[in-house]
């Protein structure tokens, strides 16, 4: 009889341990999308971030970091940015632009700023490690030689509705051409919102599977371990 109950404990415990990584797995995937958003925040509810790359054939995104951040670099990452370090608290590149990474420095670089939406773009003299923005405010970032913040004013950053393609830039005209105002004409061709929702879709599209995969490990194991206790039960 004691040989019986051995395996069913063993089974009974590798069971418990693959229903609590799905369970975690679960847990995981109900909370991790929910810090960014596209656009500007709203009422103060977070943390507004813009990413400028016109300089290097990028485009200028807003997107917005949800609630209270303690430094430059997690609001930037709770904004859905992905930040490169070039060595430890050097961002050498944002969303893989410029990619590859420099390897040396050639002038120009990921400047760092802030602004309210009534004010100008100032120039951080703290690392984004280091700055604490505040809910309300708004973080920039530019890929220049640190001479000029992003090209787009913080007040218009600060419109709540994505306004990439059609916000004008800080030094723009009234009715500037093409070829006038190529900041412009980057935006125009930004980035779509639909696919960073569609990548956001299939990570979880991926985590359910293997949740759902996680828990039927779970009924395979105690099918299998009171299939084998039966059988012992029997020969005894």
């Amino acid at each position: 009889m004691t040989y019986s109950r051995s395996p069913y404990s063993r089974g009974a415990g590798l069971a418990s341990s693959t229903f609590l990584l799905g369970v975690l797995l679960m847990i995981g995937l109900s909370s991790a999308p929910a810090s960014a958003s596209e656009g500007a925040c709203s009422d103060g509810s977070g943390v507004t971030v813009v990413v400028d790359a016109t300089d290097i054939g990028g485009s200028v995104v807003i997107k917005c970091a949800a609630g209270a951040q303690a430094t430059g670099r997690s609001a930037l990452e709770a904004a859905g940015f992905v930040a490169t370090d070039s060595q430890p608290g050097m961002i050498c590149a944002i969303d893989a632009q410029p990619d590859p990474c420099p390897t040396t420095f050639d002038g120009s670089y990921w400047s760092y700023w802030h602004g309210s939406p009534g004010g100008a773009w100032i120039s951080y003299e703290v690392g984004a490690d280091s700055s604490h923005p505040v809910p309300g405010e708004i973080e920039g970032w530019r890929y220049n030689d640190g001479s000029t913040g992003p090209g787009i004013a913080p007040a218009d950053a600060a419109t709540p509705v994505p306004t990439q393609a059609s916000a004008p830039s800080a030094t723009a005209t009234p009715t500037p051409s093409a070829a006038d105002n190529p900041t412009a004409t980057a935006k125009a061709a930004g980035d779509d919102p639909s696919s960073t929702t569609s990548a956001t879709g299939d990570r979880l599209v991926l985590l359910t599977t293997i949740g759902v995969a996680a828990l039927i490990a779970v009924l395979v194991v105690v099918l299998l371990v009171r299939s084998r206790n039966r059988r012992a039960s029997k020969e005894d």
